[in-house]
């Protein structure tokens, strides 16, 4: 049976040398994965933004994928007019594309407008016809792709439980598998496409997942929480002028997680850029979020562990990010 057909599968509970978990991925990159649309780069995507939203047992429900699935290809599509598919006799779309089309028409859209300006309920519709398309072959095609070391998932249970050492695999190596990944969407994406549509055409794909709108997570940090001081020099936040920032770097994560968020002031924001903080830092964001964890009703701190936060601060250095930072605070 093919592997799109697949209801389930189970990941092999067996030891993997790097080298294997190395060649089972990298077949997603080359001719020996059957690609006639752009659906296994998206969806690895969608699994690689979502490495820090697992559970205990590293779990993804397929609602937390598709809807990044959704908002990937919503910019891609809608905002920046890239088919998805080699054109046919008779133009005919992906079902992913007439989906993001019919619900245009459904909410009388009449320009193109970025994912993140959209209603939450038309993000819920948006995934949720995505999901029940795309989940039939999408996941099961992944699956066999990558030798059955990637990922268990039932469909009609509708999860997918990432094996634990393909999940620590990717965080060591994550920014080089997202630029392999992006590289060769790229390729594909240029050969189905019009030249005039494909100008900086990597940028588009990192730039489909945006950041959200922090406003309601500097009010719950500054009103709720009481953080009226920069996390990281100390001084005295004025009300109208209160950066939020990520403390690991959002061009890691690629996601925003109120644990993963601080309240800082413009200085150390913007000097402190895409670099990771000082360790001493790292001590006093874990104390910070036990605070959070009080309000046991707060979903945005759902999965969070101490020492997740601890692990994602050392796959980010084993990355490449420096580390380090601290503001020069004046004598």
């Amino acid at each position: 049976m093919a592997g799109y057909d697949l209801k389930d599968g189970k990941y092999e509970e067996r030891h993997a040398s790097d080298d294997e978990l190395w060649s089972a991925l990298s077949v997603v990159f080359t001719s020996k994965s059957v690609n006639d649309t752009s659906y296994k780069f998206g969806f690895l995507k969608a699994i690689i933004d979502n490495l820090y939203n697992v559970d205990e047992s590293l779990k993804l429900n397929f609602d937390q994928l598709f809807s990044k699935f959704g908002e990937i290809y919503w910019n891609l599509v809608l905002k920046y007019g890239l088919r998805q598919k080699s054109p046919t006799k008779d133009n005919r779309e992906t079902s992913l594309e007439r989906i993001l089309h019919a619900t245009v028409e459904k909410y009388q859209i009449t320009e193109p407008i970025p994912y993140e300006s959209l209603t939450p309920p038309m993000m819920i519709d948006i995934s949720h016809r995505i999901k029940v398309k795309c989940k039939e072959n999408v996941v099961g095609a992944l699956f066999a792709d990558t030798r059955k070391l990637f990922y268990s998932f039932n469909k009609k249970e509708e999860w997918l439980q990432i094996n634990p050492e393909m999940y620590t695999f990717i965080c060591k190596h994550k920014v080089l598998i997202e630029k392999l990944n992006y590289y060769e969407w790229a390729k594909f994406l240029e050969k189905v496409n019009e030249e005039d549509v494909t100008t900086k055409i990597l940028n588009k794909i990192d730039e489909s997942s945006k950041r959200n709108n922090l406003s309601v997570y500097r009010k719950i940090l500054y009103d709720e929480f009481e953080s009226r001081t920069c996390f990281y020099c100390g001084k005295q936040l004025k009300p109208d002028d209160i950066h939020v920032d990520h403390f690991i770097p959002w061009s890691f994560i690629k996601d925003d997680n109120l644990w993963n968020l601080v309240l800082s002031c413009p200085k150390c924001n913007l000097n402190k850029k895409d670099k990771l903080p000082n360790i001493d830092f790292l001590t006093r964001i874990v104390d910070r979020n036990k605070t959070l964890l009080i309000d046991v009703h707060k979903p945005e701190m759902k999965n969070y562990q101490p020492k997740k936060l601890i692990r994602i601060y050392d796959w980010a250095r084993v990355n490449g990010y420096s580390e380090g930072w601290s503001p020069r605070l004046r004598a």
